[in-house]
């Protein structure tokens, strides 16, 4: 039940996030709009809290989308990975093909030359074997968010595209 509620608030959640995106945008407009998507996400978070008075119940929505001013510094551009990349992340496979990785508290970032469908393919093939069940799924074209779940842990992958023919590839884990 808890993981429907959270479905069914992150849901509206994304499809906005995705809506104000566009794909052609340079990527520091991609960053602008993912600060304030996460600003506007804090506030719902908290709007649904005070509502329904079950504050303990939606703690775990809060963590779902990333606080800018709280994220951990990358050394250089966080969307132009330039160290070369892990096999895995925190038992998450990282795609062999990855060109370049940079990883932080909480996240790890790679770029790699496949396209979006191949990325989502990869991880849907891969993760059900560690144990990890899709929680939910928003592919649009170039760009996809998928979400997973295990136990209390939930993995999310977003994918979107880079300059050039290479695509980024966002794991945060929580």
């Amino acid at each position: 039940m808890k993981t429907l509620r959270k479905t069914l608030i992150v849901i509206p959640m994304l499809v906005f996030i995705l809506a104000c995106q566009a794909v052609t945008r340079p990527i520091e407009q991609v960053q602008d709009t993912a600060g304030t998507a996460a600003a506007y996400a804090t506030q719902a978070g908290e709007v649904v809290t005070q509502v329904s008075g079950l504050a303990t119940e939606f703690a775990p929505f809060e963590t779902l989308m990333p606080d800018p001013s709280a994220m951990p510094e990358f050394p250089g551009n966080t969307f132009d990975p330039q160290s070369p990349p892990l096999a895995e992340w925190n038992g998450i496979p990282v795609m062999p093909q990855a060109s370049a990785g940079d990883e932080s508290q909480g996240m790890y970032v790679f770029k790699i030359d496949a396209t979006s469908q191949e990325i989502q393919d990869y991880y849907n093939a891969q993760l059900p074997d560690l144990g990890w069940e899709t929680t939910f799924s928003l592919p649009m074209e170039g760009t996809a968010i998928l979400l997973y779940n295990k136990g209390s842990q939930v993995l999310s992958i977003t994918i979107m595209p880079a300059d050039g023919e290479e695509t980024i590839v966002m794991i945060t884990m929580q």
